[in-house]
């Protein structure tokens, strides 16, 4: 008896399969490339790819995706079937993609919804991992592009995405082949991609240095231990963040003339929070930084160019910004001499007594105003002098000419 029943349950097994749909029956139609709907759509399926796609490597068929064909037999099946549900297997990045920005449309930015197959394929999709994929991050960039560069019109534009080409971390992408360097989804997120100005988005202000820290985990730590860093914590909204110094898709290398801490340019990024009035007011720091730096040696020489004079981050540190007071400051008096040192070697205490930020010369820095006076009246004497002695030797030369010609006639 138990024999039988052993034999009942192989054959039933194997039977099973052989009146169940398979996927021959799908390309007996599907596999002719002539193959269109009434409006012109293309219904043909390169079986091949199937099979190479880590869906025909897994044995998934046609009809695991296709549900409502399941043990359809009166074929051919109707022109519209029900939409593909990703989620039947997927069911964690659906519900990640059901709170995305993809999943929602947006009409007044003329955006459109966005689903699985945009980016990962239909028949032909392959793992992360794949060399081939979509979404391998050596060709993550170019799929969000389809859409973001065409179809999608916000109101920065095209330009603004396109900005990323010409960033650090597609050069490192692209030009060196680097996966672990920033693409999208490594900003963004993959199927949780939310606004700008949602929170929990990854690239809004309150997640946007933890985003960045997961690839910057030591300029993370020195940012937050700094002034910037402390008042983030405490959620004041108009502390920088890494997008305001570094921009967000054309980040490039501080050595790079068009980056926006190229060291010419320091300046400039600071003044927009330390020269404005208001935030001054509400947070009582000083303005006029700017004016006053540039009516130092400092800022003259860096105006005409020189790129090896201090600007803010030489004096004040990159990320690891400090308060005077802080004993750790670059800019506190037990280490100022230290910090002027790297570009004036042997630089002391006196030295380092010599101030940048000085509205009025006259009163807040006598010595540096009396030397300043003095070179000024005795380069102003020199030259004058060179002058007089020029105007006399032509007056000196057109006075003999004028007599010789005098005495011939």
């Amino acid at each position: 008896m138990k024999k039988t029943l052993i034999f009942f349950v192989f054959l039933a097994a194997f039977l099973i399969p052989c009146f169940s749909e398979t996927d021959e029956d799908c390309i007996v139609c599907h596999e002719d490339p002539e193959l269109k709907t009434e409006e012109g759509k293309s219904l043909f399926m390169d079986y091949e790819k199937f099979l190479s796609s880590i869906h025909g490597q897994a044995g998934i068929s046609c009809v695991d995706c296709h549900s409502d064909l399941m043990n359809f037999e009166d074929f051919p099946h109707a022109e519209k079937l029900n939409a593909v549900n990703c989620g039947m297997c997927h069911e964690k990045a659906m519900e990640e993609y059901k709170k995305s920005i993809h999943s929602q449309a947006t009409p007044e930015e003329d955006c459109c919804t966005v689903s699985c197959k945009d980016c990962h394929g239909k028949h032909d999709i392959k793992s992360k991992n794949n060399y081939d994929s979509r979404v391998f991050p050596l060709n993550l960039p170019r799929t969000c592009e389809n859409c973001h560069l065409e179809r999608v019109k916000t109101k920065r534009g095209g330009e603004f995405i396109g900005q990323y080409t010409r960033s650090i971390h597609f050069r490192a992408l692209d030009k060196a082949g680097l996966t672990l360097s920033a693409n999208c989804s490594h900003c963004h997120g993959a199927h949780d991609i939310r606004g700008v100005h949602d929170p929990p988005s990854r690239v809004s202000r309150r997640k946007i240095i933890r985003t960045c820290g997961v690839c910057h985990v030591g300029i993370e730590i020195d940012y937050m231990e700094g002034v910037h860093g402390k008042d983030y914590v405490k959620g004041i909204k108009d502390v920088p963040v890494c997008t305001d110094c570094h921009n967000e898709h054309n980040i490039s290398s501080p050595q790079d003339m068009n980056s926006s801490v190229y060291a010419t340019k320091v300046a400039e990024v600071c003044s927009r929070c330390h020269d404005d009035e208001v935030l001054a007011r509400q947070y009582g720091f000083l303005t006029a930084r700017l004016k006053t730096f540039s009516n130092s040696f400092h800022g003259t020489a860096s105006k005409f160019g020189e790129t090896r004079v201090a600007n803010c981050s030489s004096c004040h540190g990159f990320h690891d910004i400090r308060s005077s007071s802080d004993t750790k400051s670059s800019i506190h008096a037990d280490n100022l001499p230290e910090t002027c040192g790297k570009c004036h070697a042997g630089a002391g205490k006196n030295f380092a007594k010599g101030k940048i930020h000085v509205i009025s010369e006259k009163t807040g820095n006598k010595w540096a105003y009396f030397v300043k006076t003095f070179y000024i009246i005795m380069i102003s004497c020199i030259v004058g002098v060179f002058l007089i002695f020029i105007a006399a030797d032509l007056f000196h030369r057109v006075f003999r000419k004028w007599i010789a010609k005098k005495r011939q006639t």
